[in-house]
């Protein structure tokens, strides 16, 4: 049975229609979903401009970057109330919105792990291919190493009017 639905994202362009899979899922089970997006940790150069320009001791630097990510975090709560969902329903099945620092496929496996997810839903392809599926590096390695079932979802693209007709063809619609 499932729970709990762990949907990681990265905000990019596909972000709604990921988010929409997870929590028309979610509707189907009577799960919730918690969204967890990951930014990437700030490499040894950038906290040293950073600490440069900003004049933040240590300290000071991890509450800017805590509240960078607490603004990210707010964002995306209005983002998803805006613009992915339907109604007061859809936004009742989204019980969190995380936002941490970290490798995104790490970040993704943790709060499955913690949150205790009985699926967790992803994004499944790279745009890096030309015209080719590519498997997304993240998806692959959350796919390698989750305890839970995952689902990736294809990236949305516009259909046309001959893939249409060859998936009728093929007896997809």
């Amino acid at each position: 049975m499932i729970e709990k639905i762990v949907c990681g994202t990265d905000l990019g362009p596909h972000a709604s229609y990921l988010i929409y899979h997870a929590v028309y899922l979610a509707r189907q089970c009577g799960a919730k979903v918690e969204v967890v997006h990951a930014v990437e940790p700030l490499g040894s150069f950038a906290k040293a401009v950073f600490k440069t320009y900003s004049g933040a001791d240590n300290q000071q630097a991890y509450q800017a970057i805590d509240k960078i990510l607490a603004s990210i975090k707010d964002q995306v709560v209005e983002s998803l109330a805006d613009e992915y969902m339907s109604g007061l329903d859809d936004l009742a099945t989204i019980c969190d919105v995380v936002v941490d620092q970290g490798m995104p496929a790490e970040v993704i496996l943790r709060h499955a792990k913690e949150s205790q997810a009985d699926l967790i839903v992803i994004g499944g392809q790279s745009t890096r291919g030309e015209g080719i599926a590519l498997l997304g590096s993240v998806a692959a390695k959350v796919l390698q190493l989750s305890k839970v079932p995952v689902l990736t979802i294809p990236l949305a693209h516009k259909v046309t009017q001959e893939e249409v007709r060859e998936d009728s063809q093929l007896g997809l619609w």
